[in-house]
């Protein structure tokens, strides 16, 4: 890393600090979404909130994995 210009690495910052923040509402939102089912529903059981939750995970943990790929195409 400390052959990469100080721009290239402050951007590389700014991508990763973007992308925790849109894992932040990914799973915000679906967390929301299940628990506004569950209170619709009158469920007993939060089965909406923790799959849903769950969903936003791995839609997060798709997002970041696919950002990484592109990073590292670029760094090429």
């Amino acid at each position: 890393m400390a052959d990469q210009p100080s721009s290239k690495r402050s951007g590389n910052f700014i991508r990763f600090t973007s992308l925790a923040f849109q894992m932040i509402g990914t799973i915000g939102f679906f967390s929301w979404l299940g628990y506004f089912l569950d209170q619709k529903a009158d469920s007993k059981n939060p089965w909406w909130t923790i799959c849903l939750s769950l969903f936003g995970v791995f839609i997060s943990i798709y997002l970041v994995i696919r950002e990484v790929i592109k990073m590292s195409k670029d760094n090429e």
